[in-house]
């Protein structure tokens, strides 16, 4: 008995060992080959921009678990009087509203690569939320072999965007990678103000470019105010090249803070008083742009990277963050462009965080990149007024799961676990298999009711799709061609 458990031990200290080497050895590679085709790509857009002014002046506005349904212009379901939006909601009505707009992912990382790529995060293995470094959860990551950052392979906007003569600055939250060579600065952003994290993850320290300006603790309360004065400032620089601001707010992300002055406005308690505060921050870059006379010359999107979490509204839909429900992953989109977008466009055709990417190309006059997937499609022709989308459907992952398609009114869910409910309060909730499930999300918007046995030849046709698209990102993840 005691040689049995000596060897048990024995045993048990080798894989603790393993495990321990694992973590330690862990590092992430990058693609040489792709590596260098971007920067061919890269130098060929600096030569083609030459000596001419490009354009037009990007603001991308991010917030950070914002429901469907906290913003005033999107009505049933929806926060209603509880939380004020008036200057998003006016936007909105300046511009065009999108109504079918959704996160590339129901996670932080995972959103982010795919606006920032074009590309479902899949491609590049960031499809999970990125981690603070040496925490359990980033160990967990690391045994796995998990990337931590955005592959150096991966092309951005702000690169391309930078590599043919925009200004371009990150202002907020990151979170696609905490060491080089995926920090901010080095992935097309001639400048950084924020922080690389959630702001629940580790110690948040507030950095400026490569430099800890607020060492842990920070004071939250401030941060929306110092990110809108930080990008105000950026719009007052004098330049004489056209420019590409990312603004993705650390809000209403939790824990949640808002300036002292905010708190105690809203109905729908601190949660009300930051989205309102948010709502603020949009209102003073839309007024900044006009007094100085860019409005006309800048586009300004502003949508969330993914549903909300323990609080906020997810719009009348099933389900929430982490979810693939369209609680999870429905979005506000809203796009302000004096004299380019009509005035109260409202926009129904299905798009996703993946369409910027090619968007913001297409604007540019630049050419995609011609050796990779680019799974988003340009929302000009959405934007102008000029026509529609050619794309087949949108793809609905979790984490590397392709678990949903969605193609014109119908989404199709293959059979999945889903969270059944917990009320005996057991530390484990239990999971149950349910589905496959088509549901018409122009009748039933919150998925309420499969409609399978409706349109028998509808459910077929979808799941036949969702079963070849797994087949081909099998194949080829990366989508190199």
């Amino acid at each position: 008995m005691g040689r049995c458990c000596r060897l048990v031990a024995l045993l048990l200290l080798a894989v603790v060992a393993l495990a321990a080497a694992r973590v330690l050895l862990w590092r992430q590679a990058d693609d040489a080959e792709r590596v260098a085709a971007k920067a061919t790509y890269l130098d060929g857009l600096a030569a083609r921009a030459g000596g001419r002014r490009p354009g037009p002046n990007v603001v991308l506005v991010l917030f950070d678990d914002l429901g469907y349904g906290d913003l005033g212009v999107y009505g049933r379901g929806g926060a209603g009087d509880a939380i004020r939006t008036p200057h998003l909601d006016r936007l909105a009505a300046e511009g065009a509203l999108f109504r079918n707009a959704y996160a590339t992912s129901p996670y932080c990382s995972g959103s982010r690569a795919g606006l920032l790529t074009g590309r479902y995060a899949v491609r590049s293995g960031l499809d999970h939320v990125v981690q603070a470094p040496w925490t359990w959860r980033d160990l967990l990551l690391r045994l796995g072999g998990r990337n931590r950052r955005l592959p150096l392979e991966e092309i951005t906007i702000a690169e391309a965007l930078q590599a043919a003569g925009w200004e371009t600055a990150i202002v907020g939250k990151w979170h696609l990678g905490d060491f080089s060579p995926s920090l901010p600065h080095e992935r097309g952003f001639d400048s950084f103000f924020g922080l690389l994290h959630s702001n629940d993850q580790g110690r948040p320290a507030l950095r400026r470019n490569g430099e800890v300006v607020e060492a842990h603790p920070i004071d939250q309360e401030t941060l929306t105010r110092r990110y809108t004065d930080e990008a105000l400032a950026f719009l007052g620089r004098p330049r004489e090249r056209p420019f590409f601001l990312y603004l993705p707010h650390t809000f209403p992300h939790v824990p949640l803070h808002a300036a002292a002055d905010r708190r105690g406005r809203s109905p729908a308690g601190l949660y009300g008083d930051v989205v309102e505060e948010l709502d603020d921050s949009v209102g003073r870059l839309a007024a900044e742009l006009s007094a100085r006379g860019l409005a006309g010359d800048t586009l300004l999107l502003v949508t969330s990277d993914n549903g909300p979490w323990f609080q906020g509204s997810p719009g009348g839909t099933r389900g929430r963050k982490f979810d693939v429900f369209e609680g999870g992953m429905r979005v506000p989109l809203v796009a302000w462009w004096p004299g380019r977008i009509a005035a109260g466009r409202v926009i129904d055709e299905p798009v996703m965080g993946i369409d910027i990417f090619p968007t913001l190309l297409e604007l540019a006059g630049l050419p995609p990149p011609t050796d990779r997937v680019i799974d988003g499609e340009s929302l000009a022709p959405l934007l102008a007024g000029t026509g529609g989308l050619a794309r087949e459907a949108l793809l609905f992952f979790q984490i590397d799961k392709l678990r949903a398609v969605r193609a014109g009114r119908f989404k199709y869910h293959d059979r999945q676990r889903l969270l059944y409910g917990n009320p005996m309060g057991w530390p484990l909730a239990p999971f149950t298999p349910r589905g496959p499930w088509l549901f018409d999300l122009a009748a039933d918007p919150d998925e309420s009711y499969d409609v399978t046995e409706r349109y028998p030849a509808e459910a077929a046709r979808l799941r036949a799709l969702l079963e070849a698209k797994r087949r081909e990102m099998a194949e080829d993840r990366r989508g190199w061609w």
